[in-house]
């Protein structure tokens, strides 16, 4: 992987480490100007690098550019609760979008192995509803949307589970890692924002994000269907 996408993982890493600099609020407002930049290189790339006459690579591009403008609307987020719904809304449909295109690896192959999306739903449904039974009395009138988007980003990452025996093992593991990563980034985030807010949080959501969104697009562009042992692009 890092010899083949040398050349954009060099890029993505530049903007990683600025994005990480960024969070650490020793440059006022730098966030501004390269958060966005985190989703624009990925699609890009998936762009430059994929055909999108796949409709699992269309889903995916479509994802990237809804979490552009979630990014955009949590980047002036802070004191405004609206602005704070409107990129939780912009997550969440990116997270529909990521859900339908990994359903369609797991509608290519239906009687595959279900092992990890089963480990995924259990694991999912313990985590979601402990967390968001210790949450809820701090999120006020969030607590009905909150609850969407977790249930939301939890079908994600189960689809995502179920995606295994369907694509390559490469694929899956990269996906299968950035639905987890996009779990816990978005875990953090909500106990930061609603419960109790602590250093450095900054650095944790955008890091974990950042490598789920690019672990995401890497393991779009790397896919390969397997039907019947016959491996297919597509």
């Amino acid at each position: 992987m890092l010899k083949q996408h040398l050349s954009f993982n060099l890029t993505f890493l530049v903007i990683f480490i600025t994005n990480i600099f960024a969070e650490s609020g020793l440059v006022s407002n730098l966030n501004i100007f390269v958060k966005p930049l985190i989703c624009i290189s990925l699609a890009m790339y998936l762009v430059r690098t994929v055909s999108m006459r796949a409709g699992f690579n269309r889903l995916i591009l479509s994802g990237l550019i809804l979490s552009l403008f979630g990014d955009s609307f949590l980047i002036f987020a802070s004191g405004n609760i609206y602005i704070f719904v409107y990129g939780l809304v912009a997550f969440l449909l990116a997270h529909i979008l990521y859900s339908m295109a990994f359903f369609r690896d797991f509608k290519n192959n239906p009687q595959a192995s279900k092992l990890f999306g089963h480990i995924m739903l259990f694991c999912m449904g313990v985590f979601s509803l402990s967390y968001y039974s210790w949450i809820r009395d701090y999120l006020n009138d969030l607590r009905i949307p909150i609850m969407a988007y977790m249930f939301v980003i939890s079908i994600m990452a189960i689809l995502a589970g179920y995606r295994y025996g369907r694509v390559d093992k490469f694929s899956f593991k990269l996906i299968y890692i950035g639905a987890i990563l996009f779990v816990i980034s978005d875990s953090i985030l909500a106990y930061n924002k609603f419960a109790e807010p602590f250093p450095f949080s900054g650095v944790w959501i955008m890091g974990t994000y950042m490598i789920a969104q690019y672990l995401i697009t890497i393991g779009a562009i790397e896919r390969i269907v397997l039907i019947n042992q016959i491996r297919t692009q597509g």
